[in-house]
């Protein structure tokens, strides 16, 4: 493959599970199973080592030298969220089979062995696991809890992974070893950092700790037009409330961000005064104090609005992920790599969570970034310019020999 590979592979890709709002590929459904498999058409084609794990994370090795130096991992995710683009995730995972070939094509000889990764079901988007693949293959979930989450529709992942549809692939071989070296993801920034400051390349500092709940509220329901407002105990007004001083909690704060992205209204009548408000709540900062400031806030407001509007109210945290510090001497080797390149790049923190967040917990890890046009990200319009893509995949093959230096016999 030639330097523009990047480009046409993700081409390939963005016409798997397209639709008029974007790309839907749902973890072991057919259209992500498709993706799975023009991964293991690359690196056959490539002349790599194919294998996957039981939770369908897929690997392709590229040899090194020392036979028994733990492997390299680089990598990405090929699941989308339901109007997905076409770079979130699958950048990393192409780009990571271009780097490999970009290493062949050039007869670089590596110590340790790279491998290229499509981790499974990073987005969370049907069963109720972020970076489902990446937590069972690092540990931070047994692979017997992940196996058994259910999807929206009642199916466990462990029958979806055993189906024709959308299971793992056959004859490939399994691959029981969680040896790491060090990991490095591309990805496309997701936000509008880069491009506004007309740099071509960031490197990670830290990805955003996560926590994600649930808050409902119950009241009194009635008839819209007869219940006086000064007798009324509606749980709407008390949830408004709550998400304003969640929002001005997390401004205050700062380098914190907060999102009420589903909000439930209970009956759902025009002319009724609801009974119940159920919305979700996700607070993300590199600095885990910040975004405990934003969880006080948020119980403090609801204990306000139970006092005052005479509602009842609970708060479940539903998952709790601690900020990911990327590993300073993974960080040095990528600059270095970037500098050699004669290109520019900036420290940046990643609002998003990524299966590096994962890695990190057991092995070294780097993320590199390219700018994202208009900074728009889990959408159908999500772009990324073409020279933007094929500079990151030649950071990130530079950023593997720098980095193989630098773990020397490790």
């Amino acid at each position: 493959m030639n330097e523009k590979a990047i480009v046409a592979r993700l081409a390939q890709l963005a016409e798997i599970g397209k639709h008029a709002g974007g790309i839907d590929r749902a973890l072991a459904t057919p259209q992500e199973r498709r993706a799975r498999e023009l991964f293991a058409k690359w690196a056959r084609d490539g002349g790599y080592a194919l294998t996957q794990d039981a939770a369908g994370n897929l690997f392709a090795r590229r040899a090194g030298a020392r036979t028994d130096a733990a492997p390299i991992l680089v990598g990405s995710h090929l699941d989308t969220v339901p109007t997905g683009g076409a770079y979130d995730g699958a950048y990393g995972v192409a780009g990571a089979m271009c780097a490999l070939e970009l290493l062949d094509r050039r007869g670089i000889t590596l110590q340790h062995p790279a491998e290229a990764v499509a981790w499974a079901g990073e987005e969370g988007s049907r069963f109720p696991l972020g970076c489902l693949g990446s937590s069972a293959f690092t540990g931070l979930w047994r692979l017997e809890d992940v196996l058994a989450l259910s999807a929206s529709d009642g199916v466990m992942l462990r029958d979806a992974l055993n189906s024709a549809a959308g299971g793992l692939l056959p004859d490939v071989p399994a691959r029981d070893a969680q040896r790491t070296a060090a990991y490095l993801e591309l990805h496309v920034e997701q936000g509008p950092v880069l491009e506004r400051g007309g740099v071509p390349l960031g490197v990670v500092t830290a990805i955003a700790g996560q926590r994600r709940y649930s808050i409902t509220i119950e009241g009194e329901s009635g008839h819209a037009g007869t219940v006086p407002m000064q007798l009324r105990n509606d749980p709407l007004g008390a949830a408004a409330e709550v998400v304003l001083a969640i929002e001005s909690s997390a401004r205050d704060a700062g380098e914190t961000v907060a999102t009420i992205g589903r909000f439930t209204v209970e009956p759902g009548g025009t002319n009724v005064i609801p009974a119940r408000v159920i919305f979700s709540l996700d607070v993300r900062s590199p600095l885990d104090d910040r975004v405990s400031m934003v969880e006080e806030a948020a119980h403090r407001a609801l204990e306000t609005a139970q006092r005052q509007r005479r509602v009842q109210g609970s708060m479940e945290c539903l998952e709790a992920r601690p900020p990911a510090p990327m590993d300073e001497r993974m960080r040095a080797a990528v600059h270095r790599a970037i500098t050699g390149m004669n290109e520019r790049a900036i420290d940046i923190p990643s609002g998003a969570g990524h299966d590096a967040m994962c890695l990190a917990r057991i092995a070294p890890a780097a993320m590199i970034f390219v700018p994202s046009i208009g900074g728009r990200s889990h959408v159908g319009a999500e772009r990324t310019a073409d020279a933007d893509l094929e500079r990151g995949v030649e950071a990130l093959a530079a950023a593997i020999i720098e980095v193989d230096a630098a773990l020397g016999e490790n």
